[in-house]
């Protein structure tokens, strides 16, 4: 059986652009239908997947995602003829007699409506399976299933927004999944989370990770106050958030623009000209009521179901501090975060829900998500040649990644662009920028001169998983193989890793496996025979506000572009 997921709806921006233009002067992000996106599966394995951003090099594209369709079925072999089936992320059909006013009508119409998704199909490819909707956070949760190493556990799905929920929560047992709550759009901590990373100057659905990494340097006691009573937790895993229940006409229910006012008048300053010092302090404690009411609502279906093991996906559950504490409470026994939790994501997980509704689960946990295209020797080496840059061609990939190692222990700053992208929107050692976390002047070097981003923002650390324990706050074995969870270096590295310590100790830590990741794990063997660490800074390899790169042309532009010291692609060391 052959799936195609796709993940987006048609130009939700542009028709918002011509009906608000005031509103959406700039670039708003508050729409639906960002992180557009494609994956194929057949017969139960993933045969490809890629964000359309990468392609288009619109970061968080919302555009149709034809390019990744077009990646999807070519790396098939197949055209959209040959398909079972053609599954979408959102499922707003159902809902349809809700948009009653004449331009929320006219926005179901021409951006949401399943037949106009089935009518973009069939003009670019002709004939092919009938569309089938997916409940968008379905889709999330089984996007995080099919990598998830257990099949029985409390699954939460947190975003910003579905179709008219924004958390769910299932109970997952084996071949059954049972919804056992949906909280509403005017309960969802993912856009509360994203209107005060708009009101601190930051942009809504795009910059969250920025107040994350800022709040660590905040005290959280200074707004408690305004995030209790923002934030409110009632009984049975409830909350409320009155704000968002101010919105009164269609516009201001799309862009909040009743709760906007009362952020800003209960917080009583301007945000986006506030120093760091009070943007700190706001995010800190917009931080900690954020993880206390994800944990009130995680510990209390736990407790009603006895699960043990959390699965989280959504958007939210980008957020590793909360992830971080979940795992530290001691409540479960395993916390899982999906590799693709944003709405990229869910390209896979509406072609995966569907393979389990037809009763073939997609199961691969322990893959990493290599599903991107390659790049090729050849196309890289005549680029190199046409920008006159100096090119050195290696036997085999083992003797590249030996001196990718040794040029990083010298403390070089390189670049692996290596085998296929990966699928989400972390480098997991296939399109890395690397550095030696030993050199804490390395931190603010990528930050500042090479990747042109604030300072305070913190990097990952890769370490092979046999070694993870040693330097991390973690069990030996406990795997975290796609960089989704903070945890604490242990106290005697704090200062011997400090380009990857962030300023209160902990880090979103990476665990590599021989068997899973075999070509980074010997790229951190090798360094870690050098220099007795086999640990390195891993950030993507992308300049700021650009997506990570895709073919061999951006691999070596960037390069050019960021000045760093070489560029290990496809068996070549490329360098000026």
């Amino acid at each position: 059986m052959a799936i195609l997921g796709i993940s987006g709806l048609a130009d939700v921006e542009g028709f918002l652009r011509e009906q608000f233009p005031q509103r959406m002067a700039g670039e708003s992000r508050i729409v639906q239908g960002l992180d557009s996106a494609a994956a194929l599966i057949h017969d139960g394995r993933i045969i490809a997947a890629a964000a359309q951003e990468r392609f288009d090099r619109q970061k968080k594209s919302g555009a149709f995602p034809f390019d990744a369709i077009d990646y999807c079925l070519r790396t098939a072999g197949m055209s959209l003829e040959d398909l079972d089936a053609v599954c979408g992320n959102f499922d707003f059909g159902r809902y349809e007699l809700i948009f009653r006013e004449p331009i929320a009508r006219d926005y179901f119409e021409r951006c949401l409506s399943p037949r106009r998704i089935q009518g973009l199909l069939a003009a670019r490819y002709g004939t092919g399976p009938d569309f089938t909707p997916i409940d968008h956070h379905l889709g999330h949760l089984h996007a995080a299933l099919a990598s998830a190493p257990f099949d029985h556990c409390l699954g939460v799905v947190m975003d910003a927004a579905g179709e008219i929920g924004s958390t769910s929560v299932y109970q997952v047992e084996g071949g059954s999944v049972r919804r056992l709550a949906r909280y509403p759009i005017h309960k969802s901590l993912g856009i509360f989370y994203s209107l005060v990373t708009q009101f601190l100057g930051y942009a809504f659905n795009e910059d969250e990770y920025k107040v994350m990494g800022l709040a660590s340097f905040g005290n959280p006691d200074r707004y408690a106050g305004f995030f209790a009573s923002s934030i409110l937790l009632g009984d049975a895993g409830q909350i409320d958030i009155p704000c968002l229940s101010l919105n009164e006409d269609f516009a201001d229910r799309l862009f909040f623009t009743g709760s906007m006012r009362v952020i800003e008048q209960g917080l009583g300053f301007r945000g986006a000209e506030a120093p760091v010092e009070q943007k700190a302090d706001v995010s800190a404690a917009l931080q900690r009521r954020f993880t206390e009411a994800v944990f009130h609502i995680c510990t209390h279906f736990a407790d009603r179901t006895g699960a043990r093991n959390l699965l989280l996906s959504g958007g939210c559950a980008e957020n590793c501090m909360t992830a971080g504490a979940l795992r530290d409470s001691g409540r479960f026994e395993h916390v899982y975060v999906a590799y693709a939790s944003g709405d990229d994501g869910t390209a896979l997980g509406a072609a995966a829900a569907h393979s389990f509704a037809m009763g073939r689960p997609v199961r691969i946990a322990g893959q990493m998500p290599f599903f991107g295209p390659a790049p090729r020797r050849e196309t890289a080496t005549a680029i190199a040649a046409a920008r006159g840059l100096s090119v050195t061609a290696f036997p085999s990939e083992e003797q590249m990644l030996d001196a990718a190692a040794a040029e990083v222990a010298r403390d070089g700053i390189v670049a692996l662009c290596n085998g296929r992208m990966e699928y989400g929107a972390r480098a997991l050692g296939n399109r890395s920028l690397l550095a030696l976390p030993s050199n804490a002047a390395n931190k603010d070097r990528i930050n500042l001169a090479i990747k042109k981003r604030q300072n305070y923002r913190p990097f990952a650390p890769a370490v092979t998983a046999e070694d993870a324990h040693r330097y991390f706050d973690l069990r030996p074995g406990e795997s975290y193989p796609y960089m989704t969870m903070l945890t604490r270096l242990r106290p005697d590295y704090v200062d011997r890793l400090p380009a990857v310590a962030h300023v209160d100790g902990t880090a979103r830590v990476q665990t590599v496996d021989a068997e899973h990741n075999p070509a980074f794990h010997r790229f951190l063997s090798s360094l870690g025979g050098l220099t007795g660490l086999p640990v390195v800074l891993n950030t993507s390899y992308n300049v700021n506000q650009q997506p990570i790169v895709c073919s061999e042309e951006e691999a070596i532009d960037t390069f050019l572009e960021m000045g760093i010291d070489a560029l290990y692609m496809a068996g070549l060391r490329i360098s000026r």
